[in-house]
């Protein structure tokens, strides 16, 4: 199965939970002739889009915070809708709390994004209803979180833990092989070399494959995520080691043989704790008998590597496991934290959240004026198209107006050609099931497919030309509201680029220094392997922010061309350093001349102040070294980095 269906199918499988939260309400409510039954709808259609995936305990608790503040947002937002102003101000405070849970992590901030969403819905209520109003949507959200925790619990990361799976079982495999041709002098090694590093290698870019297509496909980070990043890692950091290890055995090695039947122990059970999520038996503690720093480095980040796996959403990133019973305070504490962290009036988070809640109040004043019996879209459009970053907005402006356009077109020929309440009932089901799937890739698709779904739960009983059209020039108004406070004092890429770059070269300085010192002293590789994921993190941070610098309009772009070659020569850069470790992992370590050394260092640190100050340097002749071709792309890279600097 190749990787972009597999991480598919578990979205698809979410679709089809989603289509089933919403269609038999829907259904009952029309049957019955009880339209206040849609609240079931609705609630059982963004208690799905609630949920956050992951363990059946962590999605369950992150939709039942959802139900109970959605419960709470409907009941006061109906009761408060009888003051206009009272209205305003209280759907302008939750906006702005809830925006600020995007400093939490991407699914709080995208149940906080819902809870906006429900709040402006019900306070453009009557008031009289909001008390029935607010349960039957906490029923339809049980029941959405009934469907996916208890009934049909899906995992959107089990492509990604049975590809890793794959990893280390080859691994393990390779390691078995290992001890047995260390007993046999007539072992064919090249033929195991071959082999085994072949398996491996296929099932490495298999699941790096999967990674990609399962990362593209979910905005915002999730524990289980970020840990199997770490293990993929790993697996590719041990790799090299096996190799290593299957060198010395060939050679005679004392602790070899022993070494690779312990490691492919670890790895077995790595690889079941990844597709079965049993906890399994703990990972060894006995201290490290062998002599060899290969042989122990490859124990000691093997062990951690099962520690990790034995509990994804709970580990942090060194494989020190968290106790259970404190897990729900560290997330408390660490959610408290962030959040405090963002209540600075510098901080973009607090910024986006105070534009939220300006905003909310407007649209939802300038709807009861502009359009009295339709005023939630008003509010609603002005809410999910404004973005934190300006370009984003623009561009889901654009995305909403027309998605909705196609949307109420198709909703016109449903309603106005399908008299049977069955039949349409059941043409919601592909609708949303299409809708969930095409949410995180392609927004113009997600509001096409929407509307329909959301024109008949909502309006089913008020239905025709008019109320599409109503909603369509509600929309408009909406986007144009989202696009004025977007661009009222804009939150831009311009600062923001230029300290995630200068925070890229400082993690690139860092891992430099840190491989120069492993390299010359064979020091501590345990600390290298830290520093590598450090900058990982900071060129994937500084990639996404130039992105977003991409999508802004052309007037507000600069230095976009200089962001791109440092991204581009960063990453070949600290892709040699690692080379050079890798090699002498298992081997001579590798003389790099102090020249070069100094070298690179300098020209990181004229490309970190040109960034952050504008400061040019003066060309100099490149750097040369005829030791080894590594060392010779190490000067050249450094070079291409350092020109950037460079006055024109």
């Amino acid at each position: 199965m190749s990787p972009r269906f597999a991480v598919i199918a578990p979205d698809l499988s979410r679709g089809v939970r989603a289509a089933i939260a919403v269609v038999i309400p829907f259904y009952l409510a029309a049957q019955l002739d009880h339209p206040e039954l849609a609240w079931l709808a609705l609630g059982g259609w963004l208690g799905a889009l609630a949920d956050p995936a992951g363990t059946r305990r962590a999605r369950a608790t992150a939709m039942a915070v959802f139900t109970v503040a959605s419960f709470a947002v409907i009941w006061l937002g109906g009761v408060l809708a009888v003051q206009p102003v009272v209205a305003a101000a209280f759907i302008a405070v939750v906006g702005f709390a809830a925006s600020l849970a995007r400093a939490i992590n991407g699914p709080a901030g995208t149940i906080g994004n819902l809870i906006v969403l429900v709040t402006a819905i019900a306070s453009a209520r009557p008031p009289g209803s909001a008390f029935s109003e607010a349960w039957l949507f906490a029923a339809g959200a049980l029941w959405a979180v009934a469907l996916s925790s208890i009934v049909w619990p899906g995992w959107p990361h089990l492509p990604l833990r049975v590809a890793l799976g794959k990893v280390f079982a080859e691994l393990a495999a390779y390691c078995d092989a290992i001890a047995v041709a260390g007993g046999d002098p007539r072992a064919d090694w090249a033929a195991l070399a071959r082999d085994h590093q072949r398996r491996v290698r296929t099932e490495l870019e298999h699941a790096r494959g999967t990674m990609v297509a399962l990362r593209a496909r979910h905005a915002g980070e999730r524990p289980v995520g970020t840990n199997l990043r770490v293990l993929l890692g790993d697996a590719e950091l041990l790799f090299f080691r096996v190799i290593a290890l299957a060198d010395e055995a060939e050679a005679g090695g004392g602790d070899a043989r022993a070494v690779a039947r312990e490691l492919a122990a670890l790895d077995r059970e790595i690889a079941e704790r990844l597709v079965t999520r049993t906890p399994g038996t703990p990972a060894p503690s006995t201290p490290i008998a062998v002599t060899s720093s290969l042989a122990r480095g490859a124990i000691e980040w093997t062990r951690k590597a099962l520690v990790r796996s034995r509990d994804l959403d709970v580990l942090g990133a060194n494989g020190t496991p968290v106790a259970h019973s404190s897990t729900a305070k560290v997330g408390l504490a660490e959610a408290a934290r962030a959040v405090r962290d963002a209540l600075t009036p510098r901080s973009p988070v607090f910024q986006h959240a105070l534009r939220v809640a300006l905003t909310c109040a407007s649209a939802y004043g300038l709807g009861r004026i502009a359009s009295p019996t339709h005023s939630t879209w008003v509010t609603v459009t002005a809410i999910v198209v404004l973005q934190p970053y300006l370009g984003a907005t623009l561009v889901r402006l654009v995305e909403r107006v027309i998605g909705t356009i196609l949307g109420g077109a198709v909703a016109i020929v449903m309603m106005e050609t399908i008299a049977d309440q069955r039949v349409l009932a059941l043409l919601l089901v592909p609708l949303a099931v299409a809708a969930v799937i095409t949410r995180t890739r392609s927004y113009r698709l997600f509001v096409l497919l929407l509307t329909p779904v959301f024109v008949l739960v909502t309006d089913r009983w008020h239905p025709g030309l008019y109320t599409i059209g109503v909603r369509i020039a509600d929309i408009a108004l909406g986007g144009a509201l989202a696009a004025v406070a977007a661009l009222i004092a804009p939150s831009t890429e311009r600062a923001r680029l230029a300290d995630a770059l200068a925070a890229m070269l400082d993690a690139l300085a860092r891992y430099a220094d840190g491989a120069f010192e492993v390299l010359s002293q064979g020091s501590d590789r345990a600390r290298l392997t830290l520093l590598r994921r450090e900058l990982g993190v900071a060129l994937e941070t500084a990639e996404v922010s130039l992105e977003r610098m991409l999508a802004e309009p052309k007037p507000l772009r600069r230095g976009t061309a200089n962001a791109a070659v440092l991204i581009t020569y960063a990453r070949r850069l600290s892709a040699t350093l690692t080379a050079l470790d890798e090699a002498a992992a298992g081997g001579p370590r590798p003389t790099i001349p102090e020249a070069i050394q100094a070298h690179v260092q300098s020209a990181i640190a004229a490309a970190k102040a040109h960034v952050l100050t504008d400061t040019t340097v003066p060309r100099i002749e490149p750097v040369r070294a005829d030791t080894s071709t590594q060392i010779d792309r190490l000067a050249h890279f450094a070079m291409l980095i350092r020109q950037t600097a460079v006055a024109a």
